[in-house]
């Protein structure tokens, strides 16, 4: 099975992650998150995390690589 997806990781302007996954669960597995929450951003649902007051707060992108 090929990659399918790209997942960036940035606070600001610096990357603190980026790697090709072949599932979503991959995915949430890596940043330990829930398959649900990769699903919704994914899709653009979730653009940033909960907000807690935080002064550096990532924003996550993941992108389907077109076959």
């Amino acid at each position: 099975m090929k990659n399918r997806f790209i997942c960036k990781v940035c606070v600001g302007e610096t990357e603190l992650h980026s790697q090709e996954y072949k599932t979503l669960k991959e995915i949430a597995a890596a940043l330990g998150l829930t398959y649900q929450q990769v699903a919704d951003i994914s899709v653009g649902r979730m653009k940033k995390f909960k907000e807690g007051g935080f002064k550096y707060q990532p924003s996550v992108n993941i992108e389907k690589i077109s076959v």
